[in-house]
């Protein structure tokens, strides 16, 4: 085999199909940067039963192998790595199963593999059991940085970040989402190359059995339009949108009447949409097929992200649209100045959302 081959070690499928979120995308960004350098790629996907792949990406691949990952292959994963802190750290060892461990051999042996890319923290947990070879990591998340933002995680940190410090050392190559993750991990003691990629243009996944947006957006005419996006069952974005509900948007909603809060993304809890039936004009969706023109026929968008790491690709691809997106510091973290991007601090939002409404009448 050529010393081009690579294999790329993921945990979901890249751009792929069901229950997805934005690290699908980034997966997929990467494997089309490695395929135009000449690479050829051999995938190997632990995913869940409830994804699919995307055969535009299978077809870029010489091989495109799934294990799919269960719960019973999560709790073998953190058993064989407890030596390692996995019960410390869970979210950097859940794919690290036997059952993965034997087919990454196969493969590496059937194809001669000396570069592997671990993709998602669940797969930096492989690095102690393939330090003999050239590994890569493609950053989604500083995982020691969003622990200590979680509010009932934060004194976990340091036990987190002394894990995440031993898995790195054996990583020659890491690529981040934005120089602010780059100096973040050498803050952490990361001591190897580092390359920034910012995300563009991501072509995102389809979810199954999403609302046509052009449903929704002919539902705004005639009234203010907020819209807010992501991943629903994500604890982020729901206690994020949850905090923006209860302490921000009945100010909001007391000055503009008019206005109309729509939470698009997969699985929004219960609570959520009891809160929905209680506030007026807040519409939650569940999932849709496609955001974007939502975004683009919104009277702006909003990340009321209070806590999590990483960059946040809801904003890029608002932003993309050609949305005007209020955001906090966290929702606008490690992404490039843009005259659309209005960042203020959390106790800021209601006025700078109801200063924005006003203009736009």
């Amino acid at each position: 085999m050529s010393n081009q081959d690579v294999l790329f070690i993921t945990a979901f499928h890249p751009g792929g199909t069901g229950f997805i979120g934005a690290g699908e995308a980034i997966s997929h960004q990467h494997l089309q940067l490695l395929c135009a350098q000449g690479k050829q790629l051999h995938v190997l996907v632990l995913a869940p039963d409830y994804q699919s792949a995307n055969p535009e990406v299978v077809a870029l691949c010489a091989s495109y192998n799934t294990l799919t990952h269960t719960r019973w292959m999560t709790l073998a994963a953190l058993w064989h790595s407890c030596r390692q802190g996995s019960f410390l750290s869970p979210w950097l060892f859940t794919r690290v199963s036997p059952q993965a461990l034997d087919l990454i051999a196969q493969l590496i042996s059937k194809y001669l593999i000396s570069n592997i890319y671990l993709d998602f923290p669940s797969c930096l947990g492989f690095s102690p059991v393939l330090k003999h070879l050239t590994l890569h990591y493609i950053v989604h998340d500083v995982v020691s940085q969003k622990i200590e933002r979680r509010p009932l995680l934060g004194f976990m940190r340091q036990s987190v970040l002394r894990i995440e410090c031993s898995l790195l050392a054996h990583i020659l190559h890491c690529y981040t989402l934005s120089r602010k993750d780059a100096l973040k991990c050498q803050e952490i003691g990361y001591t190897g190359s580092i390359e920034v990629i910012v995300p563009d243009n991501l072509q995102m996944g389809r979810v199954n059995d999403g609302t046509p947006i052009i449903e929704i957006v002919n539902q705004f005419p005639g009234r203010r339009n907020l819209v807010f996006f992501g991943n629903m069952q994500r604890a982020e974005n729901h206690y994020s949108i949850l905090r923006f509900l209860l302490t921000s948007y009945p100010m909001i909603w007391l000055r503009h009447r008019d206005v109309q809060c729509w939470i698009l993304g997969l699985a929004p809890r219960r609570l959520l949409r009891l809160i929905a039936i209680l506030l007026p004009g807040v519409r939650v969706t569940g999932s849709v097929d496609d955001p974007n023109q939502a975004f683009r026929e919104a009277t702006f968008c909003i990340a009321p992200v209070y806590y999590g790491a990483g960059v946040k690709i809801k904003v890029l691809q608002m932003l993309e649209a050609g949305a005007t997106v209020v955001s906090t510091p966290i929702g606008a973290e490690g992404i490039p100045h843009s005259d659309k991007l209005i960042t203020v601090k959390n106790h800021q939002l209601a006025a700078a959302i109801k200063s924005q409404l006003g203009r736009a009448r």
